[in-house]
């Protein structure tokens, strides 16, 4: 079996946030409910052999890079309105935050992007390290994140204000965890695949937003 490692380049990722996210969500969405649906349950049939070793990555394993990139201008992005907590505007005295609904460099690449291979087979134990979401200057970093089945989600709140992180998945449990201490770190795993990135938003501040997608492998 050929084993493709995926490599992400920050500022490429092809599910994106925000209208381009709800885009593609309408021109995949069959697609990827079927793969979800068919990756269920595959975790649940295959539960008793999670602990199995990983399988060797073969003489002809592949690595793969790319780049999404823009064909027009990126469309102007509003300020954030922080004034509702002094804090939060403290953080960005010098220069306002943007929303980050559409983030791209000066060549038009594109980034929070999600990138994943749809069909694969085998069994891949989740890795024990941590996915690292974090709570700082009032926005959540990164933006777009993904995750295996199993793998732990580490939450950090770097900021010295309260925050909540509150996660709605349609297939996993929704959670909704407050952060009120600086330096407090809270860990979640799922449970089942979530092709179709779901929101994560603070209800504290409601321009925070980010985007989390659980995948069946590493992939």
């Amino acid at each position: 079996m050929r084993k493709f490692l995926i490599v992400l380049l920050a500022g490429s990722l092809t599910l994106a946030c925000g209208k381009g996210k709800e885009a593609k969500e309408e021109e995949e969405g069959t697609d990827d409910q079927a793969l979800q649906t068919s990756a269920t349950a595959a975790t649940t049939a295959t539960s008793a052999a999670a602990t199995a070793p990983a399988a060797a990555v073969s003489a002809d394993a592949a690595t793969i890079t790319g780049t999404v990139k823009l064909t027009a201008a990126p469309p102007a992005m509003p300020a954030l309105q922080m004034s509702a907590d002094p804090y939060c505007a403290s953080q960005h005295a010098s220069a306002p935050a943007k929303d980050e609904e559409v983030v791209a460099g000066p060549g038009g690449e594109l980034e929070n992007v999600f990138v994943y291979i749809k069909q694969i087979n085998g069994n891949f134990p989740p890795s024990s390290t941590p996915v690292v979401i974090d709570q700082h200057g009032c926005q959540y970093h990164p933006h777009v994140l993904a995750l295996q089945v199993g793998q732990p989600l580490q939450i950090k709140n770097s900021d010295n204000t309260l925050h909540n992180i509150h996660a709605l998945p349609t297939v996993n449990p929704q959670f909704n965890e407050g952060q009120p201490v600086q330096g407090m770190v809270s860990t979640k795993k799922f449970d089942k695949p979530e092709i179709t990135p779901f929101k994560v938003k603070c209800d504290v501040h409601g321009w925070m937003k980010a985007w989390m997608a659980v995948l069946p492998h590493p992939f």
